[in-house]
């Protein structure tokens, strides 16, 4: 039974009509169809006619209806929808090369001519970046193109004169390749990554390869914009002298990608405070907040508010364009500029409309936003904010003054929490327990550090600011010790949390259950909040059950490197050539698979040129020994003898060896051969196998082994 409204002010507070969540739907609906299809001339023609039939019969209706004087609205939606949902559709496909047949890999070319498309981020020697290409050059001529790529240079000893900026111009050899699939289980899908960037090429060359042509390409008040933080960054750097703290001002207030420091990331990441770090709507709003404080003055007259309009939009877009435009800042400097526009021309703002119609533009304005995973979790947390907020502050009423603005924060952050942390978890494995501590005790440090950061870029250099950065600098470490001991607390933070995506759709099912059972008082959504939960446990009771007794071995390709993974119930070991498991390669390929079953500072790391034995597992002299399996890692340098049986014979490093004779000591099911063997190599080792009838799996370029 519905609650009436004197009794349910949440409901009071957000009717109102929404056209902008309709139009969002039939957007997303054509975004969604975008993904889901592989990109086809033959699809592709299909959506245009989709969009050329929707607009002839949208024009038709509408002037019959006005000829008629009778509203036929209802087909009029319809034939927006399908307007909006063609459009989402072909401009999900139109930049992809099987669509765009101007794009530069459609072609044969010597080399490829365009300019650097975004702020260069530097590592060690080399420098990465997206580069855009205008033209590409064959047959003594340049033809127009389009198409970007990443692109990786090697700036090596030219380091000190090399450098590139947003803009530059070069031309290039057309050397790149495809970016190539993940590899390994649960790894970071780099591919699909770029292809949200409408990158799907990419390239690795030295500086003495790349000629400069000029500068000054791309979007100019973007470069302006990139050199103004450039000459900001200095100014920071200039007058804070600890290099973590130097790093969070540039990050927080800025947007600039700087060098944080694993602890300080991690301390941050694992405290739930990582979006303080990340330019969002909080920032936003702390520089709509202080203009408007600032210009406090202009409320006496009508024209005089026009102007403050006028001033705050400048100034939010402004701070939006200088911190890179993230998807984030987007969604807060459009819902803040419908809200402005509304409280100045007397319209009523209706908050699902404005949260709906800055998603609609975003996506219309690039409909990849979509994916970014920084996108989802910011519209997620304004929703949970908006639908949860007004609950807890009726549940909880507080009355007193002085605590009331730090219980509407605790709320606000338990709502965001809700509505993006299960999200965070199937994307990041883990979850803060103390967030709402570390968020309290962090608020007034991170609107502090703002404050003082943009008085630092406004003072002229001299005593004044050098004593302003020095503040800023201990505010900044502070804060840093603040998270770090949040982060020492017992239980921090919970890790190992691995759901599948229908699982993280039950927790969000869940939660609309209980907020729906609440402000409607309804029986029917307090059963299917335990709906989700009885389908949650018999879920994980089965896969429990699955997993109970299970061992599997995976062989991982890493390359030219080796990595074996064992696994039993909840115990790991790791047989690898490579230094210790915190090697960059074994965290990025094949730690994400192995956290999923046991913690980090419980994998077993047994070295390839050592021995090891306990109950489960033996290694020495490259044979594994896990349970009843038995795995051999052959690279021709130890000599056997007898007879050798195994299940599995791993062959690397181009072993100079025929299977014939190695048959006269071992013999094997299957063989697997990686990533360091020469591709002839694996030609000989294949005819040499399918003529013994023994069946190969090759490793290279291919997805990793699995071996139950």
């Amino acid at each position: 039974m519905a609650s009436n409204t004197a009794t349910n002010p949440f409901r009071l507070n957000h009717q109102g009509h929404t056209p902008f969540v309709r139009f969002l739907m039939a957007l997303l609906a054509g975004i969604g169809t975008g993904y889901l299809l592989t990109p086809e001339q033959s699809w592709h023609t299909v959506a245009w006619c989709i969009l050329i039939v929707a607009m002839i019969a949208f024009v038709a209706i509408a002037w019959y209806t006005r000829l008629q004087k009778y509203g036929y609205y209802s087909v009029l939606g319809f034939a927006v929808f399908f307007i909006l949902y063609a459009l989402g559709w072909i401009s999900t496909w139109q930049p992809h090369p099987e669509i765009n047949r101007a794009h530069f890999s459609n072609s044969q070319a010597d080399a490829l001519a365009g300019y650097v498309a975004d702020e260069p981020v530097e590592r060690g020697t080399r420098a990465r970046f997206p580069f855009v290409v205008t033209k590409v050059y064959r047959q003594a001529s340049f033809e127009a193109a389009t198409g970007k790529l990443m692109l990786t240079v090697d700036i090596g000893d030219t380091a000190l004169t090399q450098s590139f900026r947003y803009g530059d111009e070069l031309i290039l050899p057309s050397e790149y390749r495809e970016v190539p699939p993940p590899y390994n289980p649960n790894e970071m899908n780099y591919r699909g990554y770029l292809a949200n960037r409408n990158m799907w090429h990419q390239a690795y060359l030295r500086a003495d390869q790349l000629q400069r042509l000029g500068k000054g390409k791309g979007n100019r008040l973007i470069a302006y914009a990139l050199a103004e933080r450039q000459r900001m960054v200095a100014k920071f750097s200039k007058y804070i002298a600890d290099r973590d703290a130097f790093s969070v001002a540039c990050t927080l207030i800025l947007g600039y990608r700087a060098d944080l420091s694993d602890t300080l990331m991690q301390a941050f990441s694992n405290t739930g405070t990582i979006h303080v770090l990340s330019v969002s709507g909080m920032h936003v709003v702390i520089v709509f907040w202080l203009l408007s404080k600032l210009f406090w003055w202009t409320d006496r007259s009508k024209r005089l508010r026009v102007a403050k309009f006028a001033v705050l939009l400048t100034g939010i877009w402004s701070y939006a364009l200088l911190t890179g435009f993230s998807p984030s800042v987007l969604r807060a400097s459009i819902m803040i500029s419908f809200v402005l526009a509304a409280a100045n021309f007397d319209r009523k703002n209706r908050i699902y409309n404005s949260i709906a119609a800055s998603a609609f533009f975003l996506l219309l304005y690039n409909p990849k936003f979509i994916a970014a995973i920084g996108f989802q979790l910011s519209y997620l947390a304004v929703l949970g904010i908006v639908s949860l907020l007004p609950v807890l502050q009726q549940v909880f009423l507080v009355s007193n003054r002085f605590a009331r603005p730090i219980c509407d924060y605790a709320w606000m952050s338990i709502a965001a929490q809700v509505g993006a942390g299960p999200l965070a978890a199937y994307h990041f494995h883990q979850f803060p327990l103390y967030f709402l501590l570390a968020n309290l005790l962090i608020v007034l440090p991170a609107t502090g550090i703002m404050y003082l950061g943009f008085a630092l870029l406004i003072l002229p250099s001299g005593q004044l600011s050098a004593w302003t950065g020095k503040v800023l600098e201990q505010l900044i470490s502070l804060t840093n010790n603040i998270l770090l001991t949040i982060e020492q607390l017992p239980m921090a933070n919970i890790g190992g949390l691995w759901m599948a995506w229908w699982q993280t759709l039950l927790v969000y099912l869940f939660i609309l259950a209980v907020l729906l059972a609440w402000v409607m008082r309804s029986k029917r959504w307090v059963y299917g909040a335990f709906g989700c939960v009885a389908i949650w446990v018999c879920s994980s009771f089965l896969s429990i059950t699955r997993h109970a007794n299970s061992a599997k071995a995976i062989i991982f390709n890493i390359r030219h490197n080796l990595a074996i993974g064992l696994i039993q119930d909840r115990k790991v070991w790791l047989y690898t050539n490579l230094a210790s498991a915190d090697d960059p390669t074994i965290g990025y390929s094949v730690l994400p698979t192995l956290a999923s079953h046991a913690a980090f500072d419980t994998i077993n790391f047994i070295p390839y040129d050592g021995s090891y034995r306990d109950k489960v597992v033996y290694a020495r002299e490259g044979i594994l020994q896990f349970g009843e399996m038995r795995l051999m890692v052959y690279d021709g340098t130890t000599t056997y003898s007898g007879n050798l049986d195994v299940d599995v014979l791993l062959l690397r490093n181009n072993a100079d060896v025929s299977l014939k004779a190695m048959s006269e000591t071992v013999r094997c099911k299957m063989i697997v051969l990686d990533g360091s063997n020469h591709d002839t190599t694996i030609n000989r080792f294949n005819e040499e196998a399918h003529a013994a009838g023994i069946p190969v799996y090759v490793l290279k370029n291919n997805f990793a082994y699995h071996l139950n």
